[in-house]
């Protein structure tokens, strides 16, 4: 988990391989963990601020997880971090969702396997 500040908005970027099994949805026990310390932050810091979810993918094609496509998968593991996190007592009417899917890979396809919280400050 890396955070970083863009403008106005705080960015934790949360390793897919690390939240999810690949072509998967559901969060991985190891996973909770992270994102428990990532919500007792979010609590302190930045209660009541508007955050995004967004999932992201590797390039390579949907082969024989189910999904439609790469924004779909990247779309339904935005929307588990969401749901963990509403779980956990964070207000769900300041959060939205997106999925970019491939469209902004990055050097590796495990680092392009990401969802991202941003926190708009």
């Amino acid at each position: 988990m890396s955070a970083t500040r863009v403008g106005n908005e705080v960015h934790v970027s949360i390793e897919g391989d690390v939240l999810f099994d690949s072509g998967k949805t559901s969060l991985r026990d190891a996973a909770r963990k992270s994102l428990d310390k990532m919500i007792g932050v979010l609590n302190d810091k930045y209660k009541g601020k508007f955050i995004r979810v967004a999932g992201f993918t590797d390039t390579d094609p949907i082969k024989k997880s189910g999904f439609k496509s790469n924004y779909h998968l990247g779309f339904d593991r935005a929307y588990a971090v969401r749901e963990y996190m509403v779980g956990k007592g964070m207000d769900g009417k300041v959060m939205s969702l997106s999925s970019y899917g491939p469209d902004v890979p990055l050097k590796t396809k495990a680092l392009s396997r990401r969802v991202e919280v941003i926190v708009v400050d």
